[in-house]
């Protein structure tokens, strides 16, 4: 078969891929070894071969998740020429546009993170994202400060706390998710929205910038997301 055939790497991928697919379907607790096992076609020596337990695969799917999100940073510190605040701004957009490009699976990924048993889960890939963008947001923020764009004394804990906000969105954005083709929905996607854009402005007075100045979501970016009428 040609599963016989995959290099180390690619098995491990390949587990990698129907680990994701069964913790978000059927929630990291319900899900066994054995389960991911047959999923991946692979031996009980082939599994414990790249992975020593389930959570050590769990590990390894959040850090991959958060992968896209460093390189979509990493890409824009790397463009020459770029401010701090501009670096900011366009990290914060190629987010929002990865998000619109793949809206389906984004939505449907969280929408399976809200239910119950996926609250390790959830709680996993949030922690480990934050954790591999906050050296990132440091990083611009702390030479946004050198050069006078942020008046921040501290650029750790300034990137801290912009990356707290997003628990202060995860109800409204449940609620629009939940109401999305229901008499709800333009309702829940306002709120969502309003609830984006003040954290836009907490994310300005973190920095110090006049309110408005950071662009974190466009007009219109919810409702484009999220259609209230399908």
């Amino acid at each position: 078969m040609a599963q016989s055939y995959l290099s180390a790497d690619e098995r491990r991928e390949q587990i990698l891929d129907c680990a994701q697919n069964l913790f978000f379907t059927k929630g990291f607790e319900a899900t066994t070894v054995q389960d991911l096992m047959l999923a991946a076609g692979v031996s009980k020596g082939g599994f414990y071969h790249h992975f020593a337990a389930k959570e050590d695969v769990l590990e390894a799917v959040s850090q991959r998740l958060a992968g896209v999100s460093t390189q979509l940073i990493k890409e824009v510190m790397d463009v020459p020429g770029l401010t701090a605040f501009e670096r900011l701004n366009q990290s914060l957009r190629a987010l929002r546009r990865f998000k619109a490009e793949h809206a389906e699976g984004i939505l449907a990924a969280f929408a399976a993170l809200l239910r119950p048993e996926n609250m390790t889960l959830y709680h996993r890939i949030n922690r480990v994202n934050i954790e591999a963008v906050l050296p990132l947001f440091a990083e611009i923020i702390a030479a946004g400060r050198d050069d006078g764009s942020f008046d921040v004394p501290d650029a750790h804990l300034a990137a801290q706390a912009i990356l707290a906000l997003g628990s202060m969105t995860h109800d409204a954005v449940a609620r629009a998710i939940t109401s999305k083709g229901t008499g709800d929905a333009r309702a829940a996607n306002a709120a969502l929205s309003a609830a984006l854009d003040w954290q836009g402005v907490v994310i300005d007075r973190v920095l110090g910038l006049p309110d408005g100045s950071i662009q974190f979501v466009e007009p219109g970016f919810v409702d484009a997301l999220l259609p209230a009428e399908d």
